[in-house]
């Protein structure tokens, strides 16, 4: 069984009534003591970063014949407040029928709960009503559970349903005067987070790498996270986007209105990006840096607004 958290702290395990404390070794030391473990029939745990990213940790687990033994693993996840909103995803895939699957969310907020959600792709119409949601003045409790049946694919098969991401959605009540102090082992951080200020409009050059080392799946993750970045721009922001691999190339000569015909448009000529050539990044960022300039020389955008350039890029240039 394989699952994945961000940020680990501690992992312990109780087995036959006994705790036992997660060690911290080097990892090819740590490999083979799983290894030679699990070739034993014996149970062990192994918690280790996954990938390249090093707030990822992938948890493995073998238990022995006949032994039932619980793993508690501590982990630390700053939630960001985007959008009016915190979310906690909770990546859900055991890959198999669980017979005691439960997931319990418990929020504490000194200064109360606004509201408080849960969603997932997975939780068709059977599942909806098994989340059991309890809200106070400062907690907030989620819980999930279901049963073997309810976690089947269909009546008759093996596979699960239970694959994507559990994201839990909440605010806290947020008071305009003096914000939020809190106080941990003698330090503390006081939070001003306004509401109801008016909204900035943005003026975003987005500068594109498309040179021969994206290609594949470097190339399809920056166009969809494009076109996300579009879909989620305010009508009252101005865009433009520049490709580039060894030259540049711009969609269209200036800056546009983020008008839903404009990121239509914008949409269709970024799903059809395609990675060649090399890399040569000065020339654009001048390009953006100019255009900004000079939409901002002509009186075309809003004085009061915020110029930004974004640049998505796989690495050094090679041209330029």
């Amino acid at each position: 069984m394989q699952m994945e958290f961000s940020l680990a702290g501690s992992c312990t395990r109780t087995l036959d009534g006994v705790t036992y404390v997660g060690a911290v070794k080097e990892k090819e030391v740590a490999q083979r003591q799983y290894q030679q473990a699990v070739s034993r029939g014996q149970t062990a745990g192994l918690v280790k970063a996954s990938g390249r990213k090093m707030e990822k940790f992938k948890v493995s687990v073998n238990i022995g014949p006949t032994k039932k033994v619980t793993f508690e693993l501590t982990y630390e996840e700053l939630l960001k407040r985007n959008l009016g909103k915190y979310e906690m995803n909770i990546r859900v895939k055991p890959q198999q029928l669980v017979k005691q699957f439960q997931i319990d969310v418990h929020i504490f907020e000194p200064q109360g709960i606004s509201f408080l959600n849960v969603d997932a792709k997975f939780l068709k119409k059977n599942l909806t009503s098994i989340v059991k949601k309890t809200l106070t003045a400062t907690r907030g409790h989620i819980s999930f559970k279901p049963t073997l049946e309810q976690q089947r694919r269909c009546p008759d098969c093996h596979e699960t349903i239970l694959d994507g991401d559990f994201i839990v959605v909440y605010d806290v009540d947020r008071d305009l005067s003096a914000g939020s102090v809190q106080i941990v082992n003698g330090y503390f951080v006081h939070h001003f987070a306004p509401a109801n200020l008016s909204r900035i409009p943005k003026n975003v050059i987005f500068v594109i790498d498309h040179s021969g080392s994206m290609r594949g799946t470097k190339m399809r993750q920056t166009n969809e996270a494009l076109v996300k970045i579009l879909d989620d721009m305010d009508s009252k922001d101005h865009f433009a986007i520049i490709i580039f691999d060894h030259s540049f190339t711009t969609w269209k000569n200036s800056i546009f209105q983020a008008t839903p015909n404009h990121v239509t448009e914008a949409k269709r000529f970024v799903n059809n990006i395609s990675a060649r050539g090399g890399t040569n990044i000065n020339d654009p960022m001048l390009e953006a840096v100019k255009r900004l300039d000079k939409a901002y020389q002509d009186k075309f955008l809003p004085e009061r607004s915020v110029p930004m350039i974004i640049l998505l890029t796989d690495g050094d240039p090679n041209e330029g």
